[in-house]
């Protein structure tokens, strides 16, 4: 072990370095002193750096190409703090300063580093601090687990990470291994998987069974970043880089804290550390404040898609019949609205005149423009409203599954001017859907791309749309990168690209107001980044039921939900009860209800989270439309302060659910018969809320402090075919609670 090491101590957790390189050696928390978290591997560097070479390929220095480096520690008052200068990286004219601060008033332990760059390097980011971690924390076994605010969604949680597991016929680790490539702005990476972006909170944590690790960035200004877990050759590595504004003459000190401390608990607890500091934020605004919601939108309709062309992404894309002209859509949607006793917010996809997604060559839409403005004005009369989804910023060149081929159109019309640029000056093209709809990303920081998208946006709010998902494919409200030169920002990722985003919001709103247009709502997919939460009024987030094979966690709805609309109309939940349990999540985790629109006016029942073949079908129509009729009526009326003001809570102890187990197309799923959480809403008041999916009645026994204060006021209001109050079955220590079959119910 080292004989010669520097330490830290803060509150909650004792750290050492190597007093000759400063590299972390170890992590303790004072929860549980016995537990290193620290690899004990030797000789991990301090930090790592992205640059671009001379020939624009994306290269990595670290702390061991330094040629010389002094390190020194000061002490003043309760403040201690360990300084280490790197000279001469790599043979370049370059200077690294690493500063660690600690103070036993201090929470947490608070690292920064600086750059002087006399040599001219195109820096693209700087990975500090550089943490490995041992797989096996030598507590329960199995009980380590990492949270990420990532995903196509919510939040992930990576159980076991060190495991490796079938894939595809084959084995795989758990997690990616650490290379270039994990931290590389490129089109094979992928264009919004940083933060602001996919990524919509600036921390990550590593815990099991006795204590945990959080690191997390407290950033007001949209610095991007990327954070990762990696599979390390010693270990777990728990990185983040901050991205962009770098000088490539001149130094840098980052303007704010990285910071790490020690916790105990699951992944709640590490979400209660991130939710303390971003809830004082300037983006962290309860939507009972804001005035930019459209009532409308907090009258939660029932979210219906409909998709004029084409069953699926990736297959034929010709007309449906069933749905064009768009008027004879009317009939079937007034019968959906009757079955879920509820107004709907009918959402148009894949209209596009080109074939399904085709952008910016989409107008006029598949039907004609006169039957789609005829169709909309309709739909307002009824009460209702109507929206779309669109392909964000992307030029679409081509449709393989007809016989589009924009590709002469992104000529004429100058399209490469929009399009964002690798390091090397390549054009971005998408790799993900290049089998069916081959695109090019397209940059917000070129005006270009900017007044195409806002001409386009506010050719959907003259038609009357109100609810628009622009941004579909920028998910997470996520700018994408570009090293162009030539655009309206530095030749690489940054904080330009935050403030692209907002003036390109602000100018959608600008200009639905001067048209006159009133109770326009703007979305993005997959869970809007914290600091973009102003800019929009709702968000879509797929949801998953618990136990489903994937390892997502409801984090979004635990940090952002009381900013945000959610609603809910794809997910992922299984045959043949796809619908009802998909909208049974949506109940419980505050969504807004809904379904994709087959032509017999029944809902996509497929395991799918967007589209599948609408025959045959597998589910009870039935039972869907009462499920989400059963949702819509609670979150529309007793449960309005909860689950659409308030905020997510940590769940409380319920027994009594059985796990509902069944094969369906040789699959096993194990599914809650009853899905719970629990909420507060913006007075304080705190309530439970519970879904049953089944059509038998399920008995759930509670145990909670937070009733229990206010045991004697307590009331339960059931929703299943009607809106009703019961009887509480209830003593000292519990609460018991009995819900028919396809019901939700608050017990506030």
């Amino acid at each position: 072990m080292y004989t010669d090491r520097l330490t830290l101590e803060s509150q909650h957790d004792m750290l050492e370095f190597d007093s000759e390189t400063l590299s972390l050696t170890s992590f303790r928390s004072k929860m549980a002193a016995e537990q290193e978290f620290i690899s004990a591997a030797i000789g991990l560097p301090v930090f790592a750096m992205g640059y671009l070479d001379t020939r624009q390929r994306y290269r990595l220095l670290t702390s061991h190409q330094a040629d010389n480096v002094q390190v020194s520690e000061d002490a003043a008052g309760d403040q201690h703090q360990l300084r280490a200068a790197y000279g001469d990286i790599g043979g370049y004219d370059l200077r690294v300063t690493c500063q660690i601060t600690a103070s036993d008033r201090d929470p947490f332990i608070r690292w920064k580093i600086g750059i002087e760059n006399n040599a001219g390097l195109r820096v693209v980011d700087v990975q500090y601090p550089y943490i490995v971690c041992r797989f096996d924390l030598e507590g329960a076994p199995g009980s380590e687990a990492i949270l990420l605010p990532h995903g196509y969604g919510s939040g992930r949680l990576i159980e076991k990470p060190g495991e490796a597991v079938p894939s595809g016929g084959a084995w795989k680790q758990k997690l990616a291994p650490d290379s270039s490539r994990a931290w590389e702005f490129c089109s094979r990476t992928g264009d919004a998987n940083h933060y602001p972006g996919m990524q919509f909170a600036q921390f990550l944590a590593y815990y099991n069974d006795r204590a945990g690790l959080y690191l997390a960035c407290q950033d007001t200004a949209a610095n991007v970043k990327r954070f990762a877990a990696l599979h390390h050759q010693a270990g777990l590595r728990l990185g983040v880089a901050h991205v962009g504004d770098w000088p490539q003459h001149g130094d840098r000190m980052i303007e704010y804290d990285t910071v790490t401390r020690g916790f105990q608990g699951d992944w709640y607890d590490a979400a209660d550390l991130y939710r303390e500091w971003t809830s004082q934020q300037k983006w962290f605004i309860p939507l009972v404040k804001r005035q930019d919601i459209p009532s409308w939108l907090i009258d939660s309709p029932v979210y219906i898609t409909l998709r004029p062309q084409g069953v699926l992404d990736a297959g034929p894309v010709s007309p449906v019949s069933e749905f064009l002209p768009y008027e004879k859509c009317i009939p079937i949607l007034e019968q959906v609205s009757a079955a879920v006793d509820a107004p709907l917010a009918v959402i148009l996809m894949g209209w596009e005149h080109g074939g399904s997604w085709v952008y910016p060559d989409a107008l006029p839409p598949i039907g004609g423009e006169t039957s789609m403005h005829d169709f909309i004005t309709s739909i307002r009369a009824h009460g209702w409203h109507a929206g779309s989804f669109c392909s964000g910023t992307r030029w679409v060149i081509r449709q393989f599954w007809n016989t589009y081929d924009g590709r002469d159109y992104f000529e004429q019309h100058g399209g490469e001017k929009s399009v964002c640029r690798e390091a090397d000056g390549a054009a971005w093209l998408e790799s993900w859907d290049m089998d069916w709809r081959p695109s090019y990303a397209c940059c917000l920081g070129a005006p270009m791309t900017r007044q195409v998208a806002q001409d386009y946006v506010q050719h959907l709010i003259d038609w009357g749309m109100q609810s628009i998902q622009f941004l579909d494919q920028n998910n997470g409200s996520s700018t994408f990168p570009c090293f162009a030169a030539d655009h309206e920002h530095p030749p690489a990722p940054g904080k330009w690209m935050a403030e692209k985003m907002a003036q390109f919001m602000t100018s959608l709103h600008a200009s639905a107001r001067e048209a006159g247009a009133v109770g326009v709502a703007h979305s993005a997919e997959s869970g809007l980044n914290e600091y973009c939460l102003p800019l929009f009024q709702q968000t879509e987030l797929r949801t998953y039921p618990p136990h489903y094979g994937v390892d997502i966690v409801p984090l979004y709805q635990y940090l952002f939900h009381e900013c945000v609309v959610l609603q809910g109309m794809m997910g992922n939940a299984p045959e043949p009860y796809h619908l009802v349990i998909r909208n049974a999540v949506n109940c419980v985790l505050g969504g807004i209800p809904g379904g994709v629109l087959t032509g017999d006016g029944t809902l996509l029942d497929k395991d799918t989270n967007n589209w599948a073949p609408w025959q045959p079908h597998v589910e009870n129509s039935a039972h869907a439309f009462q499920m989400i009729r059963a949702v819509s009526a609670l979150r529309r009326g007793p449960g309005k302060d909860f689950l659409v003001y308030g905020r997510m809570l940590r769940p409380v102890q319920a027994n009594g659910i059985p796990m509902v187990e069944w094969h369906y197309n040789g699959r096993l799923n194990r599914i809650p018969a009853v899905f719970h959480s629990a909420w507060q809403a913006q007075d304080g008041r705190t309530a439970i809320v519970l879904a049953n999916w089944t059509t038998d009645s399920q008995t759930v026994v509670i145990e909670d402090d937070r009733l229990r204060i206010g045991h004697d006021a307590l009331t339960l209001q059931v929703s299943d075919a009607e809106l009703h109050n019961v009887a509480l079955a209830q003593t000292d220590q519990t609460m018991t609670v009995t819900l028919p079959a396809l019901s939700c119910a608050l017990l506030s």
